[in-house]
């Protein structure tokens, strides 16, 4: 495959402030979970999970719910130490050769805020470092041995490194005094930057024991939820998608940023429209309407379309180019990221044909097998998703469409139209989900009515209903398809937004449906 650059790619990022700790609003539900558990464990009560899993998109408030949960079990008298991978990166490597390492940092921030006996501790610490250290790491090495090797034919790092995570894990359980428990608290941030085999063997050696003991509380976070391996850990997991804001937070979250909160009462839905609710988005745009405002300009809900091109430019560059795609690999990526958005799922082939409409001939050497490679870089980028097909986060699909809405429309039109291709060679055959391909069919259509593209979607609906009785000739099978048909557009909050009603292509499905089982039914 060979690299290229896309549109507003090689220009220089611009530097990213982080939103400040007080504009982190709607996360009270996950504030209140955490401390119920530290509340028990102080007062030895049961706990039934003790594993916090927080995933999201990039710049959703990962890190910042970590900030506010560690503030929480400060206040709570809790042990606690935060490793974050991002920050840790130039030392995953030293944590791959010697996971001990981490041990011994999180051994060494507990030994700051509590008194403990680490003899023990220090004794099979010390017996491990003269063990001789497998050349190409202790955690690659461990991962390819063997089950049966692993529990009866150790070598003799693995026989010293299992004494220290003993030792570790009686130095934890024996942190708390009998009459002042103390929660222990770790949390792991940003695992995303983390190899796979070293989560696994975090997973193994740390998390698992930890969770047995009744006073320690994990907390992961990532961009997506990891699978996690182990009966025992599932059972105390808590997993949950860190969302976007609601307008009343976004309200919320310019009440609590913004130098001028006057705005507030007359912009925040403007905002909340733009961003999608996304709390970094917002931040970029609440801070621009600051600016303006500093500079004498009148943004009021009626001036605010005049405004809406510079704040989307303004979010795209700074928080999609900026922040959210900044770790991708190669340019080729984030030109696949910017111009996937377009669609809301794909597989190699609507990969290749979105690609070569809006990136003109860049791609037009390319082979089938190059854009299936370039899909398997895409899913090792942990920004996609699965839902009914790979597609990139809809928080970030949201503002990305926004921007090539206002400020490049011809590369709009370009992606949905080469879409509707596929979806028109894809419904000319015989597929089991057919409802699916007809939505996103509509779903393309009503995209190009936002750039004023002339399309009837009930003249659409009707020519594909027309098809259904041909495509399922059994009438319990036609009415299960249309009943389908029905929910997947009742349920699409995304095309809702492009429409002022969809009730009125949900009573369309449901007239055909009545029309044509009553003939059927008639005819019997």
């Amino acid at each position: 495959m060979t690299e290229h650059s896309g549109n507003s790619l090689g220009a220089k990022m611009p530097q990213i402030i982080s939103p400040a700790l007080e504009q982190l609003v709607d996360r009270e539900e996950q504030l209140n979970k955490f401390t119920d558990v530290l509340d028990r464990i102080s007062r030895q009560g049961p706990v039934s999970s003790n594993l916090f899993e927080w995933y999201g998109s990039p710049g959703i408030g990962k890190s910042m719910l970590v900030t506010m949960l560690s503030q929480r079990a400060q206040k709570k008298h809790a042990v606690w130490m935060i490793i974050n991978f991002q920050n840790s990166t130039g030392k995953i490597k030293t944590y791959l050769h010697d996971p001990i390492t981490l041990i011994e940092e999180i051994v060494s921030s507990f030994r700051s805020q509590i008194d403990s006996d680490t003899r023990e501790f220090d004794k099979a610490l010390k017996g491990y470092r003269t063990a001789s250290l497998p050349d190409e790491g202790v955690v690659f090495a461990y991962s390819a041995m063997d089950q049966e090797t692993r529990l009866y034919q150790r070598p003799d790092w693995l026989t010293e490194l299992r004494n220290v995570v003993i030792a570790f894990i009686k130095l934890i359980n024996n942190l708390p005094k009998a009459d002042d428990v103390r929660p222990v608290v770790l949390f792991f941030d940003e695992t995303e930057y983390a190899n796979i085999e070293l989560v696994d063997w975090i997973e193994e050696w740390i998390i698992n024991p930890l969770i047995q003991i009744k006073h320690c509380v994990i907390v992961w976070t990532a961009r997506r939820p990891w699978r996690w391996k182990r009966p025992e850990i599932r059972r105390r997991l808590t997993s949950e998608m860190l969302t976007v804001f609601e307008p009343d937070m976004v309200k919320e979250q310019i009440q609590s940023g913004s130098a001028k909160p006057d705005l507030v009462k007359e912009l925040f839905k403007n905002v909340h429209s733009l961003t999608g609710g996304h709390p970094f988005a917002s931040f970029i745009v609440i801070n621009e309407l600051d600016t303006l405002a500093n500079q004498g300009e009148e943004v009021t809900p009626e001036t605010f379309p005049d405004f809406e091109t510079k704040l989307l430019a303004d979010v795209f560059h700074k928080f999609i180019d900026g922040y959210a795609f900044k770790e991708l690999a190669s340019k080729d990526l984030k030109v696949a990221c910017k111009f996937l958005a377009l669609v809301r799922f794909f597989d190699s082939t609507m990969l290749r044909e979105i690609l070569r409409a809006c990136a003109r001939d860049t791609f037009k050497s390319w082979t089938q097998e190059d854009f299936g490679e370039l899909l398997l870089q895409l899913k090792k980028t942990q920004l996609l998703v699965w839902e009914k097909g790979y597609a990139l986060d809809a928080s970030l699909r949201h503002i990305i469409q926004k921007y090539f809405i206002t400020s490049e429309p011809r590369t709009f039109i370009a992606a949905n139209r080469a879409a509707l291709r596929i979806y028109e060679d894809w419904l000319e055959r015989p597929v089991d989900n057919r409802g699916l391909f007809v939505v996103e069919e509509l779903y393309h259509n009503a995209a190009l009515l936002q750039v004023n593209e002339r399309r009837s979607l009930r003249a659409i609906l009707d020519g594909r209903l027309k098809e259904y009785p041909d495509r399922f000739k059994d009438e319990k099978a036609l009415e299960n398809a249309l009943d389908r048909l029905e929910g997947e557009i009742s349920n699409d909050k995304e095309l809702a937004e492009y429409l002022p009603s969809i009730s009125d292509l949900v009573d369309q499905v449901q007239t055909f449906k009545e029309k044509k089982l009553f003939r059927k039914r008639t005819k019997k």
